[in-house]
């Protein structure tokens, strides 16, 4: 069944009922579906039909609610772009998804025009807020198309949805996902989580990400909740919403938590009406589960997964939520740990993390070549490093390329990252490795200090001897304000590589 059918199913059995409220707006599950046919009528008579794909360029909105699953019905497929891109990020993604059409605001209009004459493929400019020469508003062409259900066949194996990889080494990837992908994965999720049509969702994740469209937004449509849908993350403003509104779900990135406990008085709120927060996106750090747990009173529900595949792993709504460890798989999901030969590693070796089940794509946009090569008997090599213990819980180490070789020797930053945030003056670190002429590489950690905390470089690596082997510990520290992160919260250790390189 493709998702516009599980929508479909939602709005049927519970048409009356409000799906999403942004700002002073209320509309029922069965006013998106109407909505959205007019969506998939009105791309269709300007031109756009079933394969093709459409870029949405756009803030959290209506709009954008409607263009997800009018594109759905189409059978078009959606290419989400981060609101923050410049000319050449979009220019990117535009080409290698050979987009047809690009739905935007008024703001990030002149980006568009400014790519648009190197882009033949894209014939179409869609506009959510305004009107605009050689350009179409969207609120008319959607007013003026009928809101029949379109009559447009939609295989399970049909593509739905290309998400760009965040890029943080090199230029993104186009990870297509099939309709089989997401509809398999939000049902794991909704039984994963116990996330019913009870729940009262506030959602105040960027639409652009996996995270917020794939999980967030889909999930909702498919389990029938209430969602509060926000512009944008104001902390303060969450926990007033989860105050005032009764939120029972929030889901948010590690960076999202830090600035939440930053809220001054966080004590004052009640916050008993939550049943589930979910960490995602980023490693929540072992520090950081515990205070949230101490400042929340929960224990925050961390899970992983990728672009490539929506979600793979979460630790339990009922049982242990192991802070480091991302849980066991989810339904249908598998996971392999093996050497660089592909052979299985024993249970808590540290290897490679493989992957199957029917949310893993079957490749990138337009990388037939690359494609052979991340894919090892119908395994999909994630370049995640990790482990598995006793409980089938997975531990995500880092990523492969990040691993550190010293004098011949594998070290993991994610451990050295885990001893040095355990440190009551620190806010959060990350290691990478740097060139050394002796062992080829050499530690070094880039760390963030809590307000009016004081530490010194000696007192870091003293710290780190004396809770690890000595040949982890890093051979030199850096102070920064802030670590370099993209949108959602992952830290872009590229950028302090290169910082390393500019010294």
């Amino acid at each position: 069944m493709g998702i516009a059918s599980l929508f479909k199913q939602t709005a049927l059995k519970l048409p009356d009922k409000v799906a999403i409220e942004f700002e002073d707006q209320r509309i029922t599950f069965r006013e998106i579906d109407l909505q959205a046919n007019k969506v998939a009528n009105a791309l269709n008579e300007i031109g756009i039909a079933k394969g093709d794909r459409v870029a949405q360029f756009m803030p959290n909105s209506l709009e954008l609610v409607y263009s997800l699953v009018g594109n759905f019905k189409n059978g078009s497929i959606i290419v989400p772009m981060n609101i923050n891109f410049k000319e050449q990020e979009i220019h990117h993604i535009l080409h290698d998804s050979g987009a047809k059409a690009v739905i935007t605001d008024m703001e990030r209009l002149p980006i568009v025009r400014n790519v648009q004459p190197k882009l033949p493929e894209l014939k179409l400019v869609i506009l959510i807020d305004g009107n605009a020469e050689n350009a179409h508003n969207f609120n008319e062409i959607t007013k003026k198309a009928s809101d029949k259900e379109p009559n447009v066949t939609i295989k399970d194996e049909d593509y739905s949805i290309i998400f760009y990889t965040s890029g943080t080494t090199g230029k993104p990837k186009g990870a297509a996902l099939n309709q089989t992908n997401v509809t398999s994965n939000i049902k794991a999720l909704a039984q994963a989580w116990k996330w019913t049509e009870d729940d009262v969702f506030l959602l105040t994740l960027p639409l652009y990400h996996i995270h917020g469209i794939g999980v967030a937004l889909c999930g909702s449509l498919y389990v029938g909740n209430f969602t509060i849908l926000k512009k944008k993350f104001v902390a303060e403003e969450v926990l007033e919403m989860i105050q005032k509104r009764k939120a029972t779900l929030f889901m948010g990135v590690p960076t999202m938590y830090f600035k939440l406990l930053e809220v001054e008085g966080i004590e004052k709120y009640d916050l008993s009406s939550m049943r589930l927060f979910v960490s995602g996106s980023a490693p929540l750090s072992r520090d950081l589960f515990y205070k949230l747990k101490k400042a929340f009173g929960h224990e925050i529900l961390e899970r992983a997964g990728m672009s490539e595949s929506m979600m793979n792993f979460s630790n339990p709504y009922d049982g242990e939520r192991i802070p480091g460890s991302v849980g066991p798989c989810l339904p249908g999901v598998k996971v392999r740990i093996t050497d660089k030969n592909y052979n299985d590693v024993p249970i808590n070796a540290e290897g490679e993390i493989l992957i199957k089940g029917p949310n893993v794509f079957n490749g990138y946009w337009n990388k037939p070549a690359y494609n052979k090569q991340v894919f090892k008997d119908g395994w999909f090599v994630t370049g995640d490093v990790g482990k598995i213990d006793e409980k089938n819980y997975v531990y995500i180490i880092g990523r492969s390329k990040d691993v550190i070789i010293s004098g011949g020797i594998n070290i993991y930053p994610r451990e050295i990252e885990d001893v040095i945030e355990s440190m009551p003056q620190v806010k959060e670190c990350a290691v990478v490795g740097v060139p050394d002429k002796e062992f080829g590489e050499s530690v070094k950690a880039y760390v963030v200090l809590n307000p009016k905390s004081k530490l010194t470089e000696d007192e870091v690596i003293a710290y780190c001897k004396e809770k690890l082997a000595s040949f982890k510990k890093p051979k030199f520290v850096d102070f920064l304000d802030a670590l370099p992160k993209n949108t959602m919260g992952k830290i872009i250790k590229e950028e302090l590589r290169k910082m390393h390189k500019g010294k």
